[in-house]
């Protein structure tokens, strides 16, 4: 236990990085403020390997972490306790979807496009067929007047146009939108998921990189 809450103590004192690219760190910087505000992460898989959200976590954000696994729940119980877990998919509200358990657990996904593109229908363990609520109905049920909502961060392996298109943009606004895409910075640019935030008033400002064009997208909003 003494020694769980040293290594607690040195994460929040420390700028230690627990994303794949150093992603946290750069949306500390971009988000420019001491006093904690809120996040939603989308897809958000383990609570600390790879998360670009534990970085807040830890300094007090207001977590709201969304994934259809429910594996999941225990681990944010133990390691982000004050943090809301939501067990659910995003998409349009009242219906139902397969969701497909991978080897990779990381690679999860509703989508079996997804699957199809990068040949795993070999990878797929199970499924199970999970609820599905619209994002702006779950930011609604979560979030009030006084949240400040800093970023949103998205990694729905090939589902993550079709989460955004559920938000309400004129209500629920982050300053910043962190996306995971696998093509090149050049496709990237003229991208279906771009195109349709650039409409929402985003701009993209850049992107990092985990391996080859495997990256996060950086988008904020012009107002």
């Amino acid at each position: 236990m003494i020694i769980n809450a040293l290594k607690t103590i040195i994460r929040r004192r420390y700028n230690i990085s627990f994303s794949k690219s150093g992603d946290d760190i750069q949306l500390m910087k971009l988000i420019n403020k001491t006093k904690p505000g809120t996040y939603v992460d989308i897809g958000c898989w383990h609570p600390v390997k790879a998360s670009n959200t534990y970085y807040f976590s830890l300094r007090g954000w207001k977590g709201l972490c969304i994934d259809p696994n429910p594996d999941l729940k225990p681990l944010y119980k133990t390691f982000r306790p004050k943090d809301h877990f939501i067990n659910a998919a995003i998409g349009e509200s009242n219906t139902n979807l397969d969701y497909y358990f991978l080897e990779e657990s990381s690679m999860n996904t509703v989508s079996l496009e997804f699957i199809k593109k990068h040949n795993l229908e070999d990878k797929i363990l199970k499924k199970i067929n999970i609820p599905v609520y619209s994002l702006k109905d779950i930011l609604a049920k979560h979030l009030t007047e006084n949240d400040r909502l800093d970023f949103f961060d998205v990694d729905a392996e090939g589902y993550d146009l079709e989460i955004l298109k559920t938000n309400d943009w004129k209500k629920y606004r982050p300053k910043i939108i962190v996306i995971e895409s696998d093509i090149s910075l050049k496709s990237d640019l003229t991208s279906e998921i771009v195109k349709y935030l650039e409409l929402q008033d985003y701009k993209l400002l850049g992107k990092s990189i985990i391996n080859a064009d495997l990256g996060n997208l950086f988008l904020a909003s012009n107002y």
